[in-house]
């Protein structure tokens, strides 16, 4: 259910935090913890409030689409926790409708990485399918739909996840790929 201001307002106790700060706090708890325990369930509650487009605003201040980001980066420089890859791609699938953080996937070679990602998880149906939904929600940019298309390896690996035997990646490449005519 996506939020208003006056029920985030009701639903913070007296005395307690706002969603700005919480959200802030919960990127600077990323960063100061090395407990993968710790992390994981940090990326996960950042990709959860991504889903909210109220949250959008505070999330990009806090800067938790670059935190998403720089775990993708790392995924595909090396072994990575698979949780925080999972939650990493959630978190941008879930907040890629807003322009400025589309563009700066775009700007920081993003959909690269994510093709890269797809190349790597082959066979894991979560993170292909928040990958490709990824994707769908970048298309809105038009010269994001121009990168896309000239994409031949993406395209490829569209074809090859048609053919996957799994439904939902089934569905959610071909949509891509009758997007991407």
């Amino acid at each position: 259910m996506f939020s208003t201001p006056e029920r985030l307002e009701r639903r913070t106790p007296k005395g307690g935090i706002n969603r700005k700060t919480y959200l802030a706090l919960l990127v600077d708890e990323y960063y100061e913890t090395s407990n993968i325990e710790a992390q994981q369930q940090v990326t996960a509650n950042l990709a959860n409030f991504a889903y909210d487009p109220i949250n959008w605003v505070y999330l990009r201040e806090a800067k938790a689409h670059e935190l998403f980001y720089e775990i993708v980066q790392q995924s595909g420089q090396g072994t990575v926790d698979r949780l925080l890859v999972l939650h990493a791609v959630v978190g941008l699938a879930n907040i890629a409708l807003e322009p400025a953080i589309a563009e700066y996937i775009e700007r920081s070679n993003g959909l690269n990485n994510l093709r890269a990602l797809l190349e790597k998880y082959k066979t894991d149906c979560e993170i292909i399918c928040n990958i490709l939904i990824c994707y769908s929600f970048l298309l809105d940019g038009g010269s994001r739909t121009l990168l896309l298309k000239q994409d031949e390896y993406l395209l490829k690996l569209l074809a090859y996840f048609k053919q996957s035997g799994n439904t939902r990646i089934i569905n959610l490449a071909t949509v891509l790929s009758e997007d991407l005519r």
